[in-house]
């Protein structure tokens, strides 16, 4: 990336954005600089996605200006904002399932012909275009419904890329991608950048801002408290500065493996899906033990197979065969229902689109898991949800307040909560820290470690390397829908989960071995 930005292609001057009870932005200027990647770090709840909401024309500041080029602009509304040559890839999706690839891209700025008829064509074309660049050729009639989340994001990215944007807003980007589709957007930002063209990026994954910044705006509380350029920053700058505190470093659980055996899991396999003459099989003879007070790590790029492990032993996918039974009782792995009832909870992905109820308060999100349960009054119920509130350290003054006033690493305690409201034997969680700052994710580590010393069987997966070292007591790698290695404490280390995660590790020779049990 660039060494030393210079000109300035956008400047918001003293924003200054207030809601009830909340000022999100106190008086800040913000640059963007030509031809560079402008990163803007904070934790969460820090003013980040306001700013950028604002730039995007979503939102209206209070007061303030912004000006593109030295020249003051309205935006109103993102269609004033993608006048001006501004668009915005956002951490929550704004995917259409409703809608195929080509519709989605062009949803609301639809390319016309001379009868001012949409050309289905040139859009089509544009979109190919777009999903070769991304290396991703999908067809441009699939239904954006089939894209698991990794690829809705790659539609994300696709949409600004299309339009030809001046000044593209990465809030969050790379949340729910692999390491090699993350490669991927990092070689698209560097085509944006030779084309002339300006990065904003924010993320909490502090090697990502490292790689890419060229300049770096750091908020905290709503204001700026640091500025600088590539040369000047750290990651214990970073860390230090948006929190005021260094980093902090995870301390080992004392992790016994001669606990007994919680969930015992034997030739788990999902039925395949035909992609041409070619059948991918999500997940093929899977075995492993999962011990009491153990946390096992699922790692796995997309595409492993870790998403869909998960929710087959949530009983949200019918297994083709297997053999998975709970403290030594055999589990049919139909529902969801029995799953649960038999004491095994998930925390989804998305927690947005599967797991909050937007419209509901903090409370009523936690309590959604006593509704429709005799064994648990109303006044117990309030009792459990204001003792989780406060064993999680949920952030929130109001419990009746909307769950989305919350921010990301609070919302996702929320789930969390609703989860250990069912006093659960194993608790699952795909991606637990996915958009949440570092600072939250220390919190969430060490919240999920309390609760495994107190003897809960945990099992995560996620994509990043330095969470699945710092959290796992013991590892297991996906390829391809099968268990490649196992890993266990120190032996966790980011060359050995990359080799074993890789998809050339897997041969015909390994295609052909039977079942290998995990314990």
């Amino acid at each position: 990336m660039n060494s030393s930005p210079s000109e300035i292609l956008l400047e918001a001057r003293h924003i200054v954005k207030r809601y009830p009870g909340n000022l999100a932005l106190d008086d800040v200027t913000f640059r963007a600089y030509r031809g560079c990647v402008n990163v803007l770090i904070g934790e969460n709840g820090a003013g980040k996605s306001t700013l950028m909401r604002i730039l995007c024309g979503a939102e209206a500041p209070d007061s303030g200006e912004i000006l593109m080029h030295g020249q003051p602009i309205r935006i109103e509304s993102p269609r004033d904002a993608a006048a001006h040559g501004i668009s915005i890839v956002h951490q929550e999706l704004s995917v259409l399932p409703n809608l195929n690839l080509s519709d989605n891209i062009f949803a609301g700025r639809e390319l016309t012909s001379l009868h001012c008829l949409v050309d289905r064509g040139r859009e089509d074309m544009q979109t190919s275009s777009t999903l070769q660049r991304l290396h991703h050729p999908l067809a441009v009639k699939t239904s954006a419904a089939q894209l698991s989340l990794g690829l809705r994001q790659v539609l994300e990215v696709a949409r600004a890329l299309a339009h030809r944007c001046e000044l593209i807003l990465f809030d969050e980007p790379s949340s729910a991608l692999s390491p090699t589709e993350t490669k991927t957007l990092f070689a698209v930002i560097e085509d944006i950048l030779k084309s002339g063209n300006t990065v904003v990026y924010i993320s909490h994954r502090l090697d990502e801002l490292m790689h890419l910044g060229d300049h770096f705006t750091v908020l905290r509380s709503g204001r700026v408290i640091g500025d600088a350029v590539r040369g000047e920053v750290s990651r214990d700058w970073i860390v230090q500065t948006m929190s005021g505190h260094s980093a902090r470093q995870s301390t080992p659980r004392k992790y016994r493996q001669d606990q007994p055996v919680v969930l015992q899991v034997r030739n788990l396999s999902l039925p395949g899906t035909a992609h041409g003459d070619v059948v991918q099989q999500p997940l093929h003879n899977i075995a492993f033990d999962l011990h009491r007070s153990e946390i096992l790590g699922i790692y796995g790029l997309l595409g492993s197979g870790r998403t869909e492990l998960l929710e087959s032993l949530a009983g949200g996918r019918i297994p083709i065969s297997g053999d998975v039974r709970l403290n030594g009782i055999a589990l049919s792995m139909h529902s969801v229902a029995e799953t649960v009832a038999a004491g095994i909870v998930v925390v989804p992905e998305d927690r947005q689109r599967d797991g909050l109820v937007p419209e509901l308060s903090v409370r009523e999100n936690i309590a959604l898991a006593a509704a429709g349960t005799p064994w648990l009054s109303r006044s117990k119920e309030a009792e459990r949800v204001y003792e989780l509130i406060r064993k999680l350290r949920i952030a929130v003054r109001d419990i009746e307040i909307p769950v989305t006033a919350l921010s990301g690493g609070n919302q996702q305690k929320v789930l969390l909560a609703r989860c250990l409201l069912r006093s659960p034997k194993v608790l699952l969680l795909d991606e637990p820290t996915r958009g949440v700052d570092a600072s939250a994710k220390a919190e969430i580590y060490a919240l999920l470690r309390e609760l495994a010393d107190e003897g809960l069987s945990i099992v995560f997966t996620s994509t990043e390397f330095e969470e699945t070292r710092s959290l796992a007591d013991r590892a297991l790698v996906l390829c391809r829908g099968r268990v490649t290695t196992e890993l266990v404490g120190a032996a966790i280390q980011e060359h050995a989960l990359f080799a074993a995660a890789s998809p050339s590790i897997i041969n015909a020779a390994e295609l052909s071995q039977g079942e290998v049990a995990v314990s």
